[in-house]
């Protein structure tokens, strides 16, 4: 497309020499100011259809993975509600989860659910590599159509002359692809992280951070932290391979960090954390740390420290916690990062808040 605008005009240009008082001059210039914006709408006119197409498919697996955490989540409520009437007092919704799982009904049911979420994430990936080589021929051809303009056009085109047709033109298509490039984004992001958040809603249970008295620690990372991270790292394995569009992949990132990080402050808020479980947050913490400091900025991986170094409260006899809060302020860790409420939820979440609650609030300034 671009040798054969060339080619028009090239042909042009002949009758763009003539003298500047012959009326032939002037109709060459806007003749070829004409072709030039044809083989940019042209181009969008590709792009266009290929970016609606693929965005309509990001959004029809954005609502598949809304639809199945809705399910997941009626399912799960539908358990707590069977385990709290029939079962005894202190079982736990886990547990009823496990004895669903158990007979033949359920196994079979479970087993099809599992296939499900993996259907769905492998039509993800390929869908996820498919935009991603779309940026990548957009980013081509906005390259090639830059050194056209450059090498050629600009013979013909004042390039500051923002009221030329040519000039509008080249703005309204790059626009076009930024457009579309940022639709498709967001949902890239909002797909990967439902599927994350259905992975902690599914399989992370309060039995996890608050195990029972006779239970070994192991201090490794739970089921549903390890499989986050496996899906974490499958989905963002395609931008780490694009070198050459570092800025986008670091923004990309940086966004899917900040998100991550609101996932994971809320899936702490769920449970009620004892010493014990404080250690197996941790280890947790520590895994997702792990798979930030590979792939995230310095800035977003704040967030993941600041979360870190909160969860040792977990872990603190009741009468240093007020000491450790002070000293995490001082350090100004949580500036930028988490607001003093939140900082207060996490610390609420302690197993035994309410029996030290006097030690803490209104001895801090920020509680």
């Amino acid at each position: 497309m671009v040798l054969t605008n060339r080619d028009a005009i090239n042909r042009l240009s002949v009758f763009a020499e003539a003298p500047p008082d012959m009326r032939l001059r002037k109709l060459a210039q806007e003749a070829i100011e004409s072709v030039f914006c044809v083989l940019l709408q042209s181009i969008g006119n590709h792009i266009r259809p290929a970016f609606t197409r693929i965005v309509a498919e990001l959004k029809l697996l954005e609502q598949t993975a809304m639809i199945a955490m809705v399910s997941q989540e009626h399912r799960s409520q539908g358990r707590h509600a069977a385990t709290s009437t029939g079962g005894a007092p202190g079982d736990h919704a886990p547990t009823a989860s496990h004895v669903s799982t158990t007979g033949g009904g359920g196994s079979a049911y479970s087993a099809q659910l599992i296939q499900a979420e993996k259907e769905l994430r492998e039509k993800f990936t390929a869908v996820e590599l498919r935009f991603f080589e779309l940026i990548h021929l957009c980013d081509l051809a906005v390259q090639m159509l830059e050194i056209y303009y450059k090498k050629d056009m600009c013979a013909f085109i004042n390039e500051s002359d923002f009221l030329n047709i040519c000039n509008q033109e080249k703005k309204a298509l790059e626009h076009a692809i930024d457009d579309n490039v940022a639709v498709g984004m967001d949902c890239v992001i909002e797909i990967i992280l439902r599927q994350t958040q259905h992975i902690l809603d599914t399989e992370q249970h309060s039995s996890d951070y608050h195990p029972d008295s006779n239970m070994s620690l192991t201090l490794t990372p739970t089921m549903a932290c390890a499989r986050a991270v496996q899906f974490l790292s499958e989905s963002t394995a395609v931008l780490q391979c694009m070198t050459a569009q570092k800025q986008m992949r670091d923004v990309f990132l940086g966004e899917i960090g900040v998100r991550l990080f609101n996932v994971l402050l809320d899936n702490i808020k769920r449970f009620q954390i004892t010493e014990p479980g404080g250690f197996q947050l941790i280890a947790d913490l520590n895994l997702y740390y792990d798979w930030a400091v590979a792939i995230v900025d310095p800035e977003t991986l704040r967030f993941f420290t600041a979360l870190k170094d909160l969860a040792n409260c977990f872990i603190l006899a009741p009468k240093d916690l007020r000491g450790f809060l002070r000293d995490q302020y001082s350090r100004h860790t949580f500036d930028g990062v988490m607001r003093s409420e939140e900082v207060y939820d996490v610390v609420a979440c302690r197993a035994d808040y309410r029996a030290i609650r006097s030690q803490v609030e209104g001895h801090c300034d920020f509680m």
